[in-house]
């Protein structure tokens, strides 16, 4: 099971009230294996999504339940496009998976306008990169670990035309995801 982003921040009042662990919580509970990083998972900062992935008490509210801090997320969130000056990622790029006697590698990006759509403070130091040229470069990279299949997770939009048309017909898609995609190598269909 795989996702997104968004899976933080732009929550419901009731998780919010909790810094989104019942979130997470909720999502360890549907067994979530992986999902890249989208801009509200950057709401609060760098550190606190690393806190929510790895776990521990909130730097201001503490443990919610003192003889229960706060377990992280079961599953992996990925963010192949944050970097920062030295090209290191706050999250693993990637993830792979064995399915049988196929291997996948799984890319996980955000949009790369991210750092337009949340407080500055949170994401200093840290830069948002070309989605296409991010995933390309790791294509080379999942291909030399044996890995037969990329999916690419990316938090970034489009439309399907003419709406309402059948949602599952994937025709006439436009938008930021269509240029994306135009540009990945190889280029998925």
């Amino acid at each position: 099971t795989v996702a997104a982003g968004d899976l933080i921040g732009g929550s419901p009042f009731f998780s919010g009230l909790f810094h989104d662990e019942p979130s997470v919580e909720s999502l360890n509970a549907m067994h979530l294996d992986v999902s890249s990083v989208g801009n509200h998972e950057f709401d609060e900062g760098v550190t606190e999504l690393l806190r929510m992935q790895n776990g521990g008490c909130h730097p201001v509210d503490g443990c919610y339940f003192p003889d229960q801090p706060y377990a992280g997320a079961d599953f992996q969130w990925l963010a192949a496009n944050v970097q920062n000056d030295a090209g290191e990622t706050p999250l693993p790029p990637y993830w792979i998976k064995q399915f049988e006697n196929v291997k996948v590698g799984f890319i996980g990006m955000t949009l790369e306008a991210t750092d337009t759509l949340v407080a500055a403070a949170g994401i200093q130091g840290w830069n948002f990169l070309d989605e296409a040229e991010t995933a390309n470069a790791l294509v080379p990279i999942l291909e030399a670990q044996g890995v037969n299949a990329i999916v690419v997770l990316l938090h970034e939009g489009g439309s399907q035309t003419p709406p309402p048309g059948e949602v599952n017909a994937c025709q006439g898609i436009s938008g930021p995801i269509a240029t994306i995609n135009a540009a990945l190598d190889p280029q998925i269909d």
